[in-house]
Parts: structure tokens; sequence; C-alpha cells
């Protein structure tokens, strides 16, 4: 009996402290969206104060750290925003979705390169792309280097046809890592990095089109293109994902490293799609006269 009664009191103890638990962890959930309330309503100091109040109740709490940091860039306070993004990122395991990590990243490189800190932008990038497993290489797996042969070899068409990879957190930081490279004068190293993001956006586009005709399949760039032109979607999904960026900047390397043939197949392409903007113009003025574009100045 006494037995019954002891074990009686540990199970209540433990709802008892499970329902504590989710009572405290409810509490400063709530006082985070309510700080992220007064965010949208541009309330900033009481932001800020809500914030606060969470991590005092959580104790280690990433995102509220993450948030605080996106006050202080609304009130121009950039070096404030700058260690609040870096001290998020210190306890990066306790984000809730472990993803969010990258979006710290993300957020501490956009602030680097509109300070022109380039080499804290690279870094910050290439801890993302360390991440992916598509990319990083081993002594037994070498992807990358087979994806490069093969696009350099066979063509972009080619690539596309062999390989499909689901969008990942990534694909931005390739893309953006591939311009830098490019600007910088490493094109061997822009290519890799500009394929991954181009195959990680047409796979995005492919699963598109295939969960609304189960069919679809990949045959060419070109008649991807032309169903992303008629398609209202897919033309935003292109521009705000940098995807006619991605292939003006590829061809642009591969015109760099050497192979003019590929780049002006490229570049060609995309002269035909006005929804490439800018992209189209720059290609069509490549055609006309083949050039690397000037160097960033890089001071830091």
């Amino acid at each position: 009996m006494q037995k019954r009664i002891a074990l009686i009191l540990i199970c209540t103890c433990m709802v008892t402290n499970r329902v504590l638990a989710a009572d405290k962890q409810n509490s400063y959930w709530l006082l985070f969206e309510q700080g992220n309330a007064a965010m949208d309503a541009k309330e900033f100091g009481q932001a800020l104060k809500l914030y606060q109040e969470a991590i005092l109740q959580a104790g280690i709490f990433p995102e509220a750290e993450m948030a605080i940091g996106e006050v202080y860039l609304e009130e121009g306070e950039t070096a404030l925003a700058i260690a609040q993004y870096e001290k998020a990122y210190t306890i990066m395991n306790a984000f809730y979705i472990p993803e969010m990590q990258y979006d710290v990243l993300y957020k501490l490189a956009h602030i680097y390169e509109t300070q022109e800190l380039y080499k804290k932008m690279e870094d910050a990038l290439i801890q993302i792309t360390n991440d992916d497993s598509h990319f990083v290489e081993s002594t037994t797996l070498k992807l990358r280097t087979q994806i490069e042969k093969n696009f350099l070899e066979k063509g972009l068409d080619r690539v596309l046809v062999l390989y499909a990879f689901e969008d990942s957190f990534s694909a931005a930081a390739h893309s953006k890592l591939g311009w830098f490279y490019y600007r910088t004068g490493r094109f061997s190293q822009s290519v890799p990095h500009l394929l991954y993001s181009i195959i990680y956006r047409a796979t995005r586009m492919e699963q598109y089109l295939k969960e609304r005709d189960v069919d679809f399949q990949f045959s060419s760039l070109q008649d991807l293109l032309e169903i992303v032109d008629k398609n209202q979607d897919l033309r935003k999904y292109a521009e705000e994902s940098g995807f006619y960026a991605d292939l003006y900047y590829i061809a642009a390397a591969t015109f760099a490293n050497g192979y003019p043939q590929s780049s002006s197949v490229l570049w060609k392409l995309i002269s035909g799609f006005p929804a490439a903007g800018k992209y189209q113009e720059l290609s069509k003025s490549q055609l006309k006269s083949p050039r690397i574009e000037p160097l960033l100045n890089i001071s830091q």
C-alpha cells in the first residue's frame, strides 16, 4: 500500500513538473510573439523589453537574442546588431528549429556586405555551405568535382538532367559566393557555387511543375525557361531567387576560365528571355563584346 502511495506521489510530481515546464515555455514563447507583434507595429522599445523578458524567463533563447538584433538594426545600431547576432549564433544548438542558425549567418553576411566587410561576409557564407552535404567533398566522395566536370565537358543541360537536389538552406549562400568569387577574380571557385545554386533552384521549379503534371520531365534549360516565362509563380521565384543572375554569372565565370563557347551558349539563351531583366541586356552586350567585369575593390 505504501509503495502504491509513493508511486502515485512520484507520478503526480512528474506530471506537475511537466505542466509547470510547459507553462513556463508557453509563457516565454508568448512574450516572444508579443515582441514580434510590437516589431510589426514598429514599437521597437516595447519589442526590446518583451524579448529581454522572454530571455529572462527562458534562460537560453536564441530566437529572442536574434530578434533583439533585429531591433538594434531597425534603430540603426549596426554594431549592437552584429554583436547580438553573434551571441545568438554561439547558442545555436538551442534553436527550436535548428536551421535558424543559418538565418543568423545570412543576416550577418548581409550586414557585412553593406559595410563592404567582404572577408567577414565570405566567412559567414562559407560556414553555411560547409554544412551542405551535397557540396562538401571527402576522400571517398567527389560529387562536386564530377558535377563541375560534367558542366564543363557536356554543358548545363546535362548537369540538370543528371542531378536534382531539393532546395537547400545553402542555395542563397552558393549564389552570393559564386557572384563574389567572380567579381574578385577567383573564377574557378565561382563556378561550383553557381552550379549548386542553379541545381537547387531548377530542382525546386521542376518539383513545382511535377506537382501539377506528374508526367513532367526536365528536358532542357531552354524548355524550362519557356515554361517559367509563362507561369507567374515561377517567374517570381526565378527573379527573387536570382536564377537569371546565376545563369549570367556562371557564363561569365566560364568565359573567364577559358571556355568561351560554353559561355556564349548560356548568354544567347538568357538574351532570349525578357524575364531575365537586366541580365538579358547584359547577356546581349556580352555576346557582342565578351569581357570580364571590373573586379571589386576590396580592402578588408
